[in-house]
């Protein structure tokens, strides 16, 4: 789904209008100082350079400055000149939030890696993601249930991925709707690998070709465990 946010900035006469490819929003049309989002390096950055609507470009975020540049990795193959104008999208985890903004590039440099300056932002638009959005992903995990009293593991593939959930396909799973089982699958976000163990109740269960697919519902994740789920889910949806 195209999701577009309209702004009127105080300041200018025109509207700014910047578009987001995400799986499903909700959005308000709310704004920030870059600066004061606290973004760390390592930050996945989506860019879409003037010109090129169709192509979009990953970029890591090096750092910033106040009242100077933002420095991100420069993609190759480009031929990116000073001047050209930029749309930089991100999701910033911890506010479960899609984020824009227009920007140029002020500076480049190949030493001592291809980087470049980015001028710091006016504003940057900000818009809330639904909790339902899911992510398709193929990820190896475990399942952990009890089958009369003792305890039993298999083998799952989870298949879409939300910050509430996950449906999970397997060839078979010994256990019933409405039973309480564990997921636990590994995680790779900004090239650190965290381990989940998610508590989760089985919601629906049905017969697929060779096999077998269960929807579950997750809770009672801890803090830490969300906030690593939440940053995976967003990043996925469009593949940052």
């Amino acid at each position: 789904m195209k999701f577009i946010i309209n702004h009127q900035s105080c300041s200018k006469a025109s509207t700014l209008k910047i578009t987001l490819y995400v799986d499903v929003l909700c959005m308000e049309g709310q704004s920030a100082d870059f600066l004061d989002l606290k973004l760390s390096p390592g930050q996945l950055l989506q860019l879409q350079f003037e010109g090129y609507t169709d192509v979009r470009e990953k970029s890591i975020l090096v750092g910033y400055r106040r009242n100077a540049s933002i420095i991100v990795t420069m993609p190759t193959g480009m031929g990116i000149k000073v001047g050209e104008k930029i749309n930089v999208r991100f999701f910033y985890g911890r506010k479960s939030s899609a984020c824009a903004f227009q920007t140029e590039v002020i500076h480049i440099s190949t030493a001592p890696f291809s980087h470049m300056h980015l001028k710091m932002p006016d504003e940057v638009l900000i818009g809330e993601v639904r909790q339902n959005v899911r992510a398709d992903v193929e990820v190896i995990s475990r399942v952990e249930f009890e089958e009369e009293g003792n305890a039993q593991t298999t083998s799952a593939k989870i298949v879409d991925l939300s910050l509430n959930g996950a449906r999970i396909i397997g060839r078979k799973f010994d256990f019933e709707v409405g039973s309480e089982i564990h997921l636990i699958f590994k995680l790779v976000v900004t090239e650190i690998e965290y381990e989940l163990s998610v508590p989760a109740t089985a919601r629906s269960k049905q017969e697929i070709e060779n096999g077998c697919s269960v929807g579950l519902q997750f809770h009672d994740l801890p803090a830490n465990d969300k906030i690593a789920l939440q940053a995976f889910v967003l990043t996925h949806i469009n593949d940052l």
